[in-house]
């Protein structure tokens, strides 16, 4: 599986596979703002300490706000042997721009 992957191809894996991990590493206040439905929340400063709540047999698609954070937590969670991590690029942002308007942007 590529390291990265677009809001587009994102949303198609999601039409075909409702049940994907999609991991959210965003900060609490971040997520009050906006977030997408059914992801799973854990924040960037508690990854070393709740990554094994994470399907390490599934895909984990990593998404931050515009795919930076994300890409470091995707190179790290493969030091923990999550070889099916991906980033999310361009993160939240890209999403609400261009999959689900409705989302607010901050």
């Amino acid at each position: 599986m590529n390291k990265e992957i677009t809001v587009h191809e994102l949303s198609k894996f999601r039409e075909i596979d409702k049940d994907i991990q999609i991991l959210d590493i965003r900060e609490d206040s971040e997520r009050d703002l906006t977030s997408i439905e059914g992801t799973i929340h854990i924040k960037l400063t508690e990854i070393a300490e709740r990554y094994n709540e994470i399907d390490k047999n599934k895909n984990v698609f990593v998404m931050c706000h515009t795919g930076t954070r994300s890409q470091a937590v995707v190179k790290w969670l493969k030091t923990q042997n999550y070889n099916n991590t991906v980033n999310v690029l361009g993160g939240i942002d890209a999403w609400a721009a261009l999959i689900d308007r409705s989302l607010r942007r901050y």
